[in-house]
């Protein structure tokens, strides 16, 4: 707890961070909780189930992407998530704006799987990445001093077997 407490942000990644939990405070003592949560009414149907929890699950997506973009710190993206997600169950404009861009959120995140799937783009991704990197050579500081020591090697191959005068004419 105390790590996230020393977490380093931006003049601006403050004042937002601070603003929006300003507002979520404000809206949470002004309005109660909806009833119709899952854990306050047992008989929802299904499907009514199965989108409020898609939209609570949007919400905290969207929470977490936008901390994490604003501050850099994952920290403030799980402690933005939970706030959307709880903020989502709520009965007010603020709940009302979470569930939206929740739904939003999960409706893409949706879209992404269908497209995927009907044209295989992390596939066809991967191996376009293996096609490059394969291409490459190894970008390790190990294989970077192997690759030294093999051009010394050879330059001095070369030298070794320079007769002296095409050494003298090299100079």
């Amino acid at each position: 707890f105390f790590a996230l407490m020393e977490m380093t942000l931006s003049p601006t990644g403050w004042a937002v961070w601070l603003l929006l939990a300003f507002a979520a405070s404000a809206q949470a003592l002004v309005h109660p909780v909806r009833r119709g949560t899952l854990r306050h009414q047992p008989a929802m149907a299904a499907e009514e189930e199965n989108e409020e929890s898609k939209e609570i699950l949007g919400a905290a997506a969207l929470g977490a992407i936008s901390a994490i973009a604003v501050t850099d710190e994952v920290g403030m993206g799980i402690i933005t998530a939970a706030a959307f997600a709880y903020g989502a169950t709520m009965a007010n404009g603020a709940g009302k704006a979470a569930r939206v861009g929740g739904r939003a959120v999960f409706k893409a995140y949706e879209t992404g799987i269908d497209i995927n799937e009907k044209y295989e783009v992390m596939k066809k991704t991967k191996g376009a990445v293996d096609n490059l990197l394969g291409g490459l050579p190894e970008l390790s500081p190990k294989a970077a001093a192997k690759r030294k020591a093999v051009a010394q090697k050879q330059v001095a191959e070369a030298a070794a077997a320079a007769s002296p005068a095409e050494m003298a004419q090299a100079e």
